[in-house]
């Protein structure tokens, strides 16, 4: 989704990078033949990461296709629809979640459900992302695309879509009729 790509002059060279670990100083004579110790100032080393180029970019894992009904607190239906879109859109079973506390301003009460999901790896996640960058993001009008800074550091990358959005799925755009009117999921906060 996103290429990390930096641009180096014909005949550029790497400066050398220092090693990070520490040797021991031999002044005892049980530093010998231990291994190196820690950069000060940390008390745990960093994992050490691989930059990211054309050559090296990292293989999807899973994709969870997740949201929240606001709607669903009042009537049960708009969770039922929730949950109809998202296993025709992923061809997945659908995960209901309910609240684990109260939140006034939002109207959540703790144990009611609110929110599905539907967790994809393997074939079924190339089958979705497959269909989500080549049918459903060209045909979104005036998308400026996904922010780089939509992912952490840990390599996961969120963003969410308007209900409009959703319904250029090739699954839902299909039915469209069959849903009832303003109860597709989506990401109602959108940019």
């Amino acid at each position: 989704m996103t290429l990390s790509y930096a641009h180096h002059a014909p005949g550029y060279q790497a400066p050398v990078k220092a090693s990070r670990l520490r040797a021991w100083d031999d002044s005892s004579p049980y530093h010998k033949n231990r291994p190196l110790r820690a950069p000060r100032g940390s008390d745990v080393l960093n994992l050490l990461r691989k930059p990211i180029n054309f050559r090296n970019i990292p293989r999807p894992v899973g994709i969870t296709v997740h949201t929240f009904v606001k709607d669903a607190t009042e009537d049960s239906a708009n969770l039922h629809v929730a949950s109809m879109v998202i296993q025709a859109i992923t061809g997945q079973r659908c995960t209901a979640h309910a609240a684990r506390s109260n939140v006034q301003n939002w109207g959540l009460r703790a144990g009611k459900f609110v929110s599905v999901s539907a967790d994809l790896q393997g074939e079924e996640m190339y089958h979705f992302l497959g269909k989500l960058i080549d049918v459903v993001m060209p045909r979104i009008r005036d998308w400026r695309g996904i922010k780089g800074t939509s992912g952490d550091d840990n390599g996961n990358i969120s963003f969410g879509f308007r209900p409009d959005v959703v319904a250029l799925f090739p699954e839902v755009e299909v039915n469209y009729d069959s849903y009832p009117p303003k109860m597709i999921p989506g990401c109602r906060k959108y940019r």
